[in-house]
């Protein structure tokens, strides 16, 4: 029997709370708290407490990533800081980095408005004269059209009765301003008059915080109800509004003053975004200790929330699956932990016997472990089944290079040239040695004789070389899975399953209970035998059987298409090309071919190939054989943390 998984044991060890940190994650545990809601657990407030440090070490890592800042792997100075001083400590950066970050908000939004102020009172400061002007002649139309001569008269004798005139400023949006300017036109009946300025280069605006092309804008009215339409639309369209004077040495003061204020804006940001900048540089040394301290912690009281209390309320009770190689250093360990926790009670270990299904471990290096992934994602083998990751090792790759390789030459030749980069020599290849083993030559070095490619006959003779050498495969790689079935069925003692596969199946069906294969007796309640019953059912069965084993040999006459695929490449092609004898056309079709080599045979072919060979292995050979209803044997172990775990 091939079992190359370690054989596990139950264990329950008893210990007492004060060591049970030091080591909660040598064993893999088993949850004796299924009972109890995740809260009503004994270590929930201390996971609760984990998760919300967690939470503040995602907030300030956040805060990194904006800033640009990545965790430094530079040794700090704190290296024993503990969870309770980590607690305060996160919670002071978190309400230090909160605060800043409204602060340094509000004076951005500061900054953008003092400099939107700042860029419209410089553009309109080019046009004030204008302005000027048309205020002198609107006020002059004004006149006309309410006062007669001698009322005009009139009314420069008193101020009082004189028509005022207001006006509104600020910054719109380039890509509304000429709506703006119909919506407000039509509103007012042209009772407005409206003038606008582009602004060459991009404003920030203050409430959104994006660049937006602005146009300044200046409206004169009269009256309160025509300056209320105008606020309003002001308001429905987004424009920034922002008080002006006539007064050109007003204009000069104002723009100085903003200048002024908007100088200490940007000096008290840039100090604010030093000192975040420092303490983000700050926390980044610290970082990573945290984070593994947070999680570690948190593992461990996920861990012991799965232990469960003796009647005394005072030792934590554990039971959990060990490899049977791993006893004696388990008991090393709870020894050390006793030792290093200076506690009085010893920890009591002892093996269990139990009925439950052990899981599956198979210890596997670099090389081993990508193969024995690819049978776990079919499924983890049963306690001591069949491994088929011990075959894949040498069939994987075998049908994944008869697949891929037998088609083309200069094919295999870029896949070989790939994979080498990733390899080195070994000290068991010698060049005498490697020398050695190719002294004697064939008349051809690999592949079928050249001489029947062109030939009249070389399609029947290749098909029929490829469909034997497909068949001959196919019926091997399964015969080994009908092989390793039956060791399966002798080491799990099931006998039935070593004649008819799936008979154990039909006796649970079966609705008789008192139904047993090795006896003759009939009961009083047996139904009586019916032949075509057992013949149908029987007969079933073998058709099943001849479908898959056709189905599943058909399966391996893809083993050696691929040659087709490179020949219609190199003939229609690269050959097509030559024959123009034109060195444009000739060009052409090279180019097509490595495109053709490259994307349709090196990267869709490989990939197709790779699919292949793996539903060869999952579907042709393991279906024979593998039940694939285990499950992994996961310990308690740092090493299980992931970045990403909160």
């Amino acid at each position: 029997m091939l079992i190359l998984e370690e054989q596990f044991v139950t264990a329950s060890v008893l210990f007492s709370k004060g060591f049970c940190f030091l080591s909660a994650f040598h064993l893999g545990f088993m949850m004796l708290n299924l009972e109890k809601s995740p809260f009503q657990r004994t270590y929930a407030t201390q996971i609760k407490r984990g998760g919300e440090m967690a939470r503040k070490l995602r907030f300030l890592k956040e805060q990194m990533t904006k800033a640009g800042f990545t965790p430094s792997t530079r040794t700090t100075m704190c290296s024993n800081i503990n969870l309770d001083q980590l607690e305060v400590k996160l919670g002071e950066l978190e309400g230090e980095l909160a605060e800043m970050i409204l602060i340094l908000k509000s004076f951005n939004v500061l900054t953008m408005s003092f400099s939107s102020i700042s860029l419209f009172c410089r553009r309109l400061v080019n046009f004030s004269i204008q302005l000027k002007t048309v205020l002198q002649l609107t006020r002059k139309n004004w006149r006309s059209i309410y006062m007669e001569r001698d009322q005009l008269i009139e009314t420069f004798a008193d101020p009082s009765k004189q028509v005022k005139l207001g006006f509104v400023s600020g910054l719109v949006a380039r890509e509304k301003s000429m709506a703006f300017e119909r919506f407000l036109f039509r509103a007012t009946r042209g009772n407005v008059f409206l003038k606008q300025v582009v602004v060459e280069n991009p404003v920030t605006d203050p409430l959104s915080g994006s660049e937006v092309e602005k146009n300044v804008f200046v409206i004169f009215f009269s009256g309160e109800r025509a300056k209320n339409k105008i606020l309003k639309f002001c308001n429905a369209f987004g424009a920034n509004k922002y008080p002006f004077t006539d007064d050109i040495g007003r204009q000069h003061e104002m723009i100085t003053e903003v200048s002024g204020k908007l100088l200490e804006l940007k000096t008290t940001v840039d100090a604010g975004q030093l000192h975040r900048a420092n303490l983000l540089q700050t926390i980044g040394y610290e970082f990573d200790q945290w984070n593994l301290l947070v999680k570690q912690e948190k593992f461990i009281y996920h861990t012991l929330n799965m232990l469960s209390f003796d009647v005394t309320k005072k030792c934590l009770v554990v039971e959990g699956w060990c490899p049977v190689y791993a006893t004696s250093q388990i008991q090393n360990t709870l020894h050390r932990a006793t030792l290093d926790s200076n506690s009085q009670i010893g920890a009591i270990f002892q093996v269990l016997h139990t009925t439950e299904l052990p899981p599956t471990y198979f210890r596997t290096n670099k090389f081993t472990s990508a193969f024995q992934e690819i049978v776990d994602a079919y499924g983890i083998a049963k306690y001591q089944e069949v491994n088929p990751g011990v075959f894949t090792i040498v069939t994987f790759p075998f049908l994944f290079a008869v697949i891929s390789e037998t088609g083309d030459m200069v094919y295999a030749c870029f896949l070989q040239h790939y994979t080498s980069s990733y390899g080195r020599r070994s000290s068991l290849v010698r060049d005498a040695t490697t020398i050695g083993l190719i002294k004697v030559r064939d008349a051809y070095p690999f592949g079928v004789d050249p001489k029947w490619h062109g030939t009249r006959s070389e399609l029947p003779f290749l098909n029929s070389l490829k469909m034997k050498m497909s068949n001959l495969l196919g019926v091997a790689q399964m015969n080994l899975g009908i092989i390793l079935s039956y060791f399966n069925a002798k080491f799990f003692q099931n006998d039935v399953n070593v004649w008819h596969r799936g008979q154990l199946y039909a006796m649970l069906d079966s609705a008789d209970d008192s139904f047993e294969l090795e006896t003759h007796d009939h009961s009083h309640g047996q139904e009586e035998f019916e032949f075509s019953e057992i013949f149908v059912h029987l007969l079933i069965h073998t058709i099943e059987l001849v479908l898959g084993a056709v189905s599943n040999t058909a399966s391996y006459l893809r083993l050696l298409a691929h040659s087709e695929l490179s020949s219609v490449f190199y003939d229609k092609v690269l050959l097509l090309a030559m024959g123009f004898n034109n060195i444009v056309i000739l060009i052409i079709g090279i180019v097509v071919f490595i495109f053709a080599t490259v994307g349709v045979l090196l990267v869709m072919e490989t990939l197709s190939v790779f699919l292949h060979a793996w539903r060869l292995h999952w579907v042709e050979f393991q279906n024979k054989f593998y039940e694939g209803d285990g499950y992994k044997f996961s310990p308690s172990s740092f090493g299980l943390i992931s970045e990403d775990d909160d």
